[in-house]
Formats: C-alpha cells, structure tokens, sequence
C-alpha cells in the first residue's frame, strides 16, 4: 500500500499571484507616472498663462494629496484583511500564528516555517474570491461594495470618451489600477491627467525601432479612426447592459462555484469602453461634422448609465433595509386584543435598519476598505465638479430619464456659429474662452430654458456677432474645417461652484455612488 502523504500539496501558483499583484501595481504606476510627465511636458504655451497655472498649482497637489490618502488606506485594510484570513486558516487546522515575522537571530522569516505556511495559506485559501464574497454574502455590506461596482462602469466610460478626446495614453493602465488598488487612487490619477491635458496632446515620435514596428502593425489591424469619429451607442449598451446584469446577480450566487466566474467577467466587461472605440470598424461608428454633434448620444449613454444605476442601487437599498429590519414584537396577550399594536412602530424598524446597515461598515476589513473607497471617491468627485465648469443643468439633463431641455438642442445648433475652439485656434485667441466669450457662453446656456423662442434667437445673433467682431479684431485667420476643430478646456467663471458640489453630494445621497458619478462624468463630456 502506497504511503499517504502527512501534509497537503502547496501550490506556489496563488503566490506567484499575489506577488504578480504587487509587481503589477508598481509597474501600472510607472506607466501612469510616465504618462502624466508627457502630459506635463506637451502643454502648449497658450495653457501656460497665470490664472490657468496658478489653478493648477492649487489643484494638482489637493488631488495628490486625496491619492496618497487612498492609497494609505487600501493598503492597510488590504494588509488587515490578509492577517485576519490568515489567523482563521491557521484556527482552522491549529496552526501556530507567528508573533513576529523575524527571529530571534532577526532573520526576516526565521525560524518559524512562516513563509511554508503562507504557502498552504494561498493554497487553501481562495484570497481575492473570499474577499469579493465578503461583500456579496449579506445585503448590508453588499449595499457598499455594488458603490463601486456602478462608480467602475460610470468612470470606464470617461476614460474612453475624454481620454480618447484629450489623446491621453495607457488609458487601461488607470482602469487597472482601479481594480489592483481601488477606485479613488485610479480616479485622483486620472483627474490630475484631465487637468495636466486640457487640450489634446500632439503626436508621439516613435522613441524606437520596436516602438514603431508595433505601431505598424497595430495601425495596420486596427486602423486609426478619423477625428469625431465616434462608435455606435449601441455598441457601449452591449457590454453596459452585462456589466449591470453581473452586478444585480453577484449576491444571488454568492458562495457558489459560479460566483468566482461572474467576478472575472465582471472586471473584464469594465474594459469594454475602451476595447470598443480601438477594435470595432469604421463603418460602426459615425463621423460628425463637429465634436458638439456628438453631444446627445453622448448624453443619452450616460442617462442610460444613471438610470440602471439607480435602479440597482435601490433595489440593494431596499433589500439591505428589508434584511437589516427587526421583527415587530407582540404581547403573549396580543391574539385576545384586536386593537393591541406592536411594540415597533414601522419608522422604528427603519432606523434600526438604517443604524444595521451604516455599523456594517465595521463587520471586516474588507467592509470598512470598501466604505472608505466609496467616501473618498465621493470627496474626490464633490471636488472635481465643483471646479469644472459644469452646467447643473447638464448634470440634471443626465440623471434624470426623458428630461427635456433646450439645452441639448442649443449644443446642435452650436456649430453653425462660431466657436470657443475656433478662438482658441486663432492668432492671439488661445486664452479666449478664459474671459468674455465664456462667461456669455456660460450665462446663455443656464438661462436657455426660461427664455422665449425670439429672444433666444435674437439673443444668438447677437452673441455671433459679438465674436464676429472679436475675430475680425484679432485679424482671425480661417481655420480648417469644423470636424477639425481641436477643442480645450473652458476655464470656470467662478474657483469654486457651489452649487455644483451640493448637486452632486445629493445625487450621491439620492441614488449612491455611482448615479452621482454618472451624472458628473456625462456633464464633463459635455462641458465643453
């Protein structure tokens, strides 16, 4: 008879893993780190001027400063949540836990047979598996981690829309680290490569052989898409619509062996906003005539997103409240009193409820990382909203289904009049939009829904004759056709917007994370 082994195979693969993660962390970094500095070093002059340099002195380190929070924080719970696995796998099988990792020699890993034994750990232990069935395995927590799941989908969709505007490189490396470190560290990086790239940045020279070999040969399965070229909505919808349908039954197959199989498609789909636009054919998307063409397809892709959103986030709401309610509680003698009521009231139950699912915060490490993520990134999207010069009625315009604004019919006449970005190209105009042309831009389009048709339209003329004249002052050169309009950033009228930052902290109060997100992240794309 064979001899049966004493102890457990160790499979090394789980820590080829978990070091795999490590390494990819720093090197997604690096990418990023290097895209932010040609971003850095590709400002043109004309963005070089004091109020936009001082705007970005400020902000630039208020973003950092949110990054190196977040990162501080992911990687402490990520380190309490592998300890406490640890210490129940080692209850588990009445392994000893090591009370220091050095020796008495101090010999790092010493004499302990610690590094054997985190070995079995990996190999018994499904690490990144348990910690997303963490999340889904009660309504409570559940109701935190599906935040981040809908704020993932929202802000993959503004990588590929403002990225591919703006020409900002390794895209996918920020995506990544969304889901390698957690989403506000991605998101901060992000924010700080918008405000380093307020215009598109111009052509990379090929930095070798190997580099330009690859470019021909991407170029030549993927060929490059002509500016405005934008794909079929219905394209985005697709793996939209699948990524909402993961997210909606992760807590239905929580601790099954499909669970693992649906958190993989789920972060591959988050993906597809920027796989689309590279792989799909010419003939699947359309060209517009100008970028503000685009800007009802665009809006009605970001409503859908809100409007899914929303309907997630209240049935999780609903379902961790339902979960979380405790039972009314009778008399013995209550069968014999007909009108005997309970001893909870309905409003008593829900606060009960409500308390249940803010103290599931601190059930786990894994929990609490997830709640800070989610109040980070909504600190970080408050910030960013409020310093943009975004429209209210932009951001109401995408969060809210069939809303009807003259604003959207406004952005389709827009290119029959003289534009921003046209100053902007002109001899001496780059700074323009920074001045008179964007606070009239600004005012039009917020008093847009309260004025008359004739008024409206007489109010136009005017603004087209007001830059008319500005142009012909400035001895305006004519530019290259509207499509090729490169168009940048609209400087704010005012450093902080208020009124902006409340919208969008009670859309987050109102339908989560990720509805604010969507509604932020469609006004941007149409902001311009």
């Amino acid at each position: 008879m064979a001899p049966v082994s004493a102890e457990p195979d160790i499979r090394y693969v789980p820590l080829l893993v978990v070091v795999t993660h490590f390494i990819s962390v720093v090197v997604l970094a690096t990418i990023v780190g290097r895209s932010l500095f040609l971003s850095y070093v590709s400002l043109p002059p004309t963005q070089a001027t004091r109020a936009r340099s001082e705007r970005r002195s400020t902000l630039i380190p208020l973003f950092a400063s949110l990054l190196a929070v977040s990162l501080a924080i992911a990687v402490y719970e990520a380190s309490s949540y592998a300890v406490l696995s640890y210490k129940v796998w080692a209850d588990q099988r009445a392994v000893d836990v090591p009370i220091r990792l050095c020796s008495e020699d101090n010999a790092l890993l010493g004499n302990n047979a610690t590094p054997s034994h985190i070995a079995r750990w990996l190999t018994d232990t499904a690490l990144y598996i348990d910690a997303y069935e963490v999340l889904a395995e009660q309504a409570g927590r559940f109701f935190w981690g599906q935040q981040i799941e809908l704020a993932t989908i929202s802000w993959s969709l503004l990588l590929s829309i403002e990225g591919r505007r703006r020409k900002i490189s390794s895209l996918w490396a920020y995506l990544a680290l969304a889901h390698l470190v957690s989403l506000p560290f991605a998101q901060n990086l992000f924010y700080i490569a918008l405000l380093l790239t307020p215009t598109p940045m111009p052509a990379r020279e090929d930095s070798g052989y190997l580099d330009s070999a690859f470019r021909r040969v991407y170029s030549r399965i993927f060929p490059p898409k002509p500016i405005n070229w934008m794909p079929h909505p219905a394209l985005f919808l697709v793996p939209l619509t699948q990524s909402f349908g993961v997210v909606f039954c992760l807590p239905w197959i929580a601790g099954t062996s499909s669970f693992a199989t649906a958190v993989l498609l789920n972060k591959a789909l988050s993906f597809a906003p920027l796989v689309v636009p590279a792989v799909a054919p010419l003939n699947w998307g359309k060209v517009y005539d100008h970028p503000h063409s685009a800007y009802s397809a665009l809006t009605d892709l970001f409503r859908f997103v809100s409007t899914a959103t929303f309907l997630l986030h209240a049935k999780a709401t609903a379902l961790a409240l339902l979960h979380n309610a405790p039972h009314t509680h009778f008399h013995r003698h209550s069968k014999l009193l007909p009108f005997d009521m309970g001893k909870r009231r309905i409003s008593e139950r829900t606060s009960t409820a409500f308390a249940k699912v803010l103290g599931s915060m601190f059930d786990h490490p894994m929990v609490t990382g997830v709640v800070w993520d989610v109040l980070l990134s909504g600190v970080s999207l408050i910030v960013w909203a409020s310093i943009r010069p975004l429209d209210v009625i932009d951001v109401l315009a995408v969060a809210t289904p069939f809303f009807k604004s003259t604003i959207l019919e406004r952005h389709h006449e827009e290119p029959c009049a003289y534009d921003d970005a046209d100053i902007s190209n002109s001899p001496g105009g780059a700074d323009q939009p920074d001045g008179p042309a964007s606070s009239t831009r600004s005012r039009t389009r917020l008093g847009t829904s309260s004025t008359s048709p004739k008024a409206s339209s007489r109010s136009s003329r005017g603004s087209a004759r007001r830059k008319k004249a500005q142009l012909e002052e400035m001895e305006y050169v004519p530019g290259p056709e509207n499509r090729m309009v490169v168009e940048g950033d609209v400087q704010p009228d005012e450093d902080v917007d208020w009124e902006a930052a409340g919208l969008t902290w009670g859309l987050a109060y109102l339908g989560g994370l990720g509805f604010s997100s969507a509604a932020v992240f469609g006004a941007e794309c149409i902001s311009r």
